[in-house]
């Protein structure tokens, strides 16, 4: 009993520590997308793509950018809560599966544009 009771407490405080990405951060909100990089098993350029709107998050991965304005063709979708860790490091898409990505800079503008980087890929708001 009192290990149920230690495991429910650890749990709640984990999560207690999370604060939803967009609150922290209004400038998260939109879509990203990562640099292009060759992808030598498929044979084309592929880039990733993040999206945050309201208490909605998603992930997808390798997507082809040849079908118009928009990454199509990806390997594989993550949707989830986005939160943020307490020391503003890492972003987790809170679903079945989770997934936890390394924020390695903020939404940051440059030249009239929006970028962060994120497990070691810079990523450009569309």
């Amino acid at each position: 009993m009192k290990k149920i009771i230690l495991l429910t407490t650890l749990t709640l405080v984990l999560f207690a520590c999370n604060k939803p990405l967009l609150k922290y951060n209004s400038d998260f909100e939109g879509t990203w997308y990562s640099e292009p990089q060759y992808n030598s098993v498929m044979g084309v350029f592929v880039s990733d793509e993040l999206v945050f709107s309201g208490k909605e998050g998603s992930y997808q991965v390798d997507c082809q950018d040849t079908c118009s304005t928009n990454l199509c063709e990806c390997t594989g979708k993550i949707t989830g809560t986005p939160e943020i860790n307490k020391q503003h490091t890492i972003i987790r898409l809170n679903s079945q599966t989770p997934r936890t990505f390394s924020l390695d800079a903020e939404p940051y503008e440059q030249g009239g544009s929006w970028y962060m980087e994120v497990d070691g890929k810079k990523y450009k708001k569309q």
